[in-house]
């Protein structure tokens, strides 16, 4: 059994209880418990991290001629070592059908985890010896 909440701290006593249950089903007695601050959604919108990103896969294919899902999916497999999390279908990982983890759907991930992307973008291009052009309008997405 796995869930993930984001619970208030007066909410937590009653959270207790799941917990406890959760620990005596496991087949060892024991649960893993994780506790951190929630994390801020990546921003939408004119000048948000979205835009950043897609503007730059979008420089990359104009400039290599692949696709832009491919692109992206490229991007995101990049960014998988960095800490960018692996789609998942009933708690099992997915893999595309060379082998590769698929990363989760951008709309999904959260401010660092999109910062990863853009970060990966920007060494794909490097990597490609393509110049990126930032905060120029014809590549943001409005």
């Amino acid at each position: 059994m796995k869930f993930e909440r984001v619970i208030s701290s007066t909410q937590l006593e009653s959270f207790l209880p799941e917990m406890k249950k959760a620990a005596e089903t496991s087949k060892t007695g024991y649960v893993h418990v994780l506790v951190e601050p929630p994390r801020r959604h990546r921003t939408t919108g004119p000048g948000s991290q979205g835009n950043h990103l897609n503007g730059h896969i979008q420089q990359i294919c104009e400039v290599t001629g692949n696709d832009f899902d491919d692109v992206k999916k490229y991007v995101k497999q990049m960014a998988i070592p960095m800490g960018y999390p692996i789609m998942q279908r009933r708690g099992i990982p997915v893999y595309d059908l060379w082998g590769k983890p698929v990363g989760i759907s951008e709309k999904d991930c959260d401010t660092v985890q999109c910062g990863f992307l853009i970060d990966c973008a920007h060494r794909l291009a490097a990597e490609l010896g393509i110049i990126l052009k930032e905060n120029e309008s014809e590549y943001w997405y409005y």
